[in-house]
């Protein structure tokens, strides 16, 4: 299969690394000339600068994997329907975290695009192609949006992006776009939110430079993916706030009960440990 990965991040690099070893014919873009030479050391001598690529570049290729911020991946998409040719031809997938404003898109301004959605369930606090795994997609949850449609034309499609998701070495689950975006708010989106919260009420704790850090396992596992990438999870909070905003509330309410029971000195801790590892192993079933 012939692939073309528009945006080569962590993500995208990972894929196309994947794909190369799988023997498709893989070429992308990214955005510096120093990624450019990276990727070219690691085997993907086909890959141009952004300000290089046009769409015509794809005509020719099986599928585009958009491995851009959502904000990107609307213009992107659209200048790929704007030719005719790819239209008809090319099958597009993305890797957002947030599927109902890509989907939406998509349903109002290319009813027949050949697009369906994904979220890969991967990644890492590091970011850039220097951080990239050919196996970041092992054994990985890959959620898969497709349009709300019974055409035969697209039932393939989507066929066909779940089996080569499966081929990298996840595993796929079928969801609507809404319930993946509410989902979403729940197991990872808040979750990053609450761990800045929690890393920048913690520097009041630092202590001087001068002493050891007075930090363990605990605070090292629930803030680690507040050194992920700002700039991206602005995209992707902006792009699903409704829901982020309904579990930052929720939150709060949970938040202020505990502490009120607490100072009560009614606080049942033991049930409350109990009750969330109950809750952990419904969400960590594999």
């Amino acid at each position: 299969m012939k692939v073309f990965v528009q945006g080569m991040g962590l993500m995208g690099a990972s894929l196309a690394l994947r794909l190369k070893e799988l023997g498709h014919e893989v070429a992308g873009s990214v955005r510096s000339e120093g990624s450019r030479k990276l990727l070219k050391s690691r085997g993907l001598p086909e890959v141009i600068l952004a300000g290089e690529f046009a769409p015509e570049h794809l005509i020719g290729t099986d599928l585009l994997v958009l491995g851009l911020n959502i904000s990107d991946c609307l213009p992107a998409i659209d200048a790929a329907m704007a030719i005719p040719e790819l239209r008809e031809s090319l099958v597009v997938i993305d890797m957002c975290s947030t599927k109902q404003q890509i989907c939406d898109h998509v349903a109002q301004h290319h009813p027949q695009a050949r697009f369906v959605g994904t979220h890969p369930m991967a990644g890492k606090e590091t970011q850039g192609p220097g951080a990239a795994d050919a196996l970041l997609f092992e054994n990985c949850t890959v959620y898969i949006t497709p349009a709300v449609s019974n055409s035969d034309r697209l039932i393939q499609d989507t066929a066909m992006v779940a089996e080569f998701w499966r081929s990298v070495g996840a595993r796929t689950c079928t969801i609507g776009a809404l319930d993946h975006d509410r989902t979403m708010a729940y197991v990872s989106h808040g979750l990053h939110l609450a761990a800045c919260l929690i890393a920048r009420m913690s520097g009041e704790a630092a202590g001087s430079p001068d002493t050891p850090s007075p930090a363990a396992g605990s605070y090292r596992d629930m803030t680690r993916i507040a050194m992920s990438s700002g700039a991206m999870w602005q995209d992707i909070v902006m792009s699903n706030r409704e829901n982020v905003v309904h579990w930052l509330k929720q939150l709060s309410s949970e938040t202020n009960l505990l502490a009120e029971v607490l100072e009560s000195g009614k606080a049942d801790i033991v049930s409350l440990f109990s009750d969330a590892a109950t809750a952990r192993a419904r969400v960590m079933r594999t």
